[in-house]
């Protein structure tokens, strides 16, 4: 019967404990050197397979035959030969391709959909963006997909720091002086890890699937330059952590505070660009061959035919002297790069379009003159299909994220969030990148608030001033209750006039 992750950590055997936590993992490590090998174009095989891929042999001294006077005899003396480097290209098409899908991924900023019912919500709601802002996680986000994507998971940690800002401390001081609520001087921090930095991760789950514990291996750096490997790992209430270098040493274990797992995990089977790696491979050869190709037929070879008596004149100038029915020609290359051309762009072509990848070139974009909103549309439509499906992993990540921050700022925070993080309900969402036509969404946002469809918010929202939908509704309130009062007075004037008017009475 399988241990339970309480019996893991009560065995008394450091080393049987680590296996134990290890296995946690229901699926293979990524190979994080051919990972790297992939993403990094100075890996490619083209670049280091010199068996694959061998420089030229370049003949420098044709073979002799040599006589030895003292036997009489005669020998041969071997032809020597040089190593003169081939031409390496290499392509950072993985790289490419996962930058822009990163891009249309977050490249716009999560929705965070959010109707607070009170002012401890609200205030609540305020404290999640602050963390946000604070650890810079609009690019955080994009290392999060990235890594994802080139290097199959990554993992967020989330732990609490002590705030010794000069202003939180001047602010606990002033409201402890005047007798105010005094916040807490924490702050929440994050940090990422991944194969390409150095770690291996295991994700613990129990037999129904859930996430309960994760595990990291790593190496960390001593001030004598040594390393020493350690191991982590981290409960629903306790961080433990272990020394695997010299034997199995147990460091102190703490309490991490909060009421939830710190760590957030996305993990895909394969990466991303592993089905256009064979494209890659052959148009980097390609590339590489037709570059050889071109150096060596750029100075053509001149053929002689018959006698050649000398040469006339300087380098312009320049002229040979030929006898009688001699003949001078040079040998050109009559291949035709038509067949490398079709080839290395049906390659490229190939690799985006079963990655769903536009292009984003100017090559690309020049021939789309002034499109509409619309147009772009239909261009990122493969884009946006494969948004929606990284949107299965990456949006359920933006949402454990949100709901553990909530838990988290509770727990911080009790006297100030702890009702308000029990009823708050905040739902982020992936918005794919566009290039948008503003005049296209406001008059969308316009018809449709108009003709009924929509309400004033969601028109507000569409045009993308999500960020002030409450003062741009406040504003728009005020306005119209300006407009209404200038409408009314100048009514009462009219009604007045004619008033006045009936009064009178005129006679011819």
């Amino acid at each position: 019967m399988p241990l339970t992750l309480e019996e893991i950590l009560a065995l008394p055997d450091i080393g049987q404990k680590i296996s134990y936590l290890k296995k946690g993992r229901k699926t293979e490590l990524p190979d994080r050197c051919e990972l790297w090998d992939d993403w990094n174009p100075e890996r490619h095989e083209i670049m280091v397979d010199k068996e694959k891929y061998p420089d030229r042999k370049v003949l420098e001294k044709e073979a002799e035959t040599g006589f030895d006077e003292e036997t009489g005899k005669a020998y041969e003396i071997e032809a020597k030969y040089k190593d003169e480097p081939v031409n390496r290209i290499s392509i950072p098409l993985e790289q490419d391709i996962v930058n822009i899908q990163t891009a249309f991924t977050v490249g716009t900023e999560p929705s965070m959909d959010c109707t607070p019912t009170d002012d401890d919500e609200k205030k609540l709601l305020d404290a999640v963006k602050a963390v946000f802002k604070s650890n810079k996680i609009k690019y955080q986000n994009k290392k999060i997909v990235r890594s994802w994507l080139s290097e199959q998971e990554v993992a967020e940690y989330w732990y609490v720091t002590d705030d010794d800002s000069f202003w939180a401390k001047f602010w606990k001081k002033v409201k402890t002086t005047f007798g105010g609520k005094v916040k807490p001087t924490k702050k929440l921090k994050s940090v990422l890890w991944s194969p390409f930095r150095g770690d291996k991760l295991y994700p613990f789950f129990n037999d129904e699937g859930d996430f309960i514990a994760f595990s990291r291996e790593y190496k960390k750096k001593l001030m004598d330059d040594s390393e020493v490997t350690c191991f982590m790992t981290i409960t629903d209430k306790m961080v433990y952590q272990w020394d695997l270098s010299k034997g199995y040493e147990e460091r102190i274990a703490f309490a991490h505070g909060f009421p939830k797992l710190p760590v957030l995990y996305a993990y895909r089977p394969e990466p991303y660009c592993k089905k256009i790696k064979t494209f890659r491979i052959r148009l980097e050869k390609l590339l590489s061959n037709y570059a050889d190709c071109i150096d060596y037929h750029f100075f053509p070879l001149l053929k002689l035919i018959g006698e050649v008596t000398g040469f006339i004149g300087k380098t312009k100038d320049r002229k040979v002297k030929l006898e009688a029915g001699a003949d001078a020609q040079y040998l050109t290359w009559n291949q035709v790069p038509d067949t490398v051309k079709f080839e290395a762009e049906t390659l490229t072509n190939m690799a985006y379009d079963m990655s769903n990848t536009p292009r984003i070139s100017f090559e690309t974009l020049k021939g789309v003159g002034k499109a509409s909103g619309t147009a772009f549309r239909f261009m990122f439509m493969g884009a946006h299909m494969s948004v929606s499906n990284h949107a299965e992993v990456i949006g359920e990540f933006l949402q454990r994220r949100v709901n553990f921050l909530v838990s988290a700022l509770g727990s911080i925070n009790p006297s100030e969030f702890s009702k308000a993080s029990q009823t708050i309900d905040i739902e982020t969402d992936l918005v794919p990148y566009m290039i948008d036509d503003l005049n296209d969404k406001v008059t969308t946002a316009v018809s449709a608030v108009s003709g009924g469809i929509w309400s004033t918010r969601e028109g507000i929202m569409f045009a993308g001033n999500a960020d002030r939908v409450e003062e741009e509704l406040a504003e728009i309130k005020e306005e119209q209750a300006a407009k209404n009062e200038q409408i009314g007075n100048k009514g009462q004037k009219t009604l007045l006039s004619q008033k006045n008017n009936e009064g009178y009475n005129f006679s011819t």
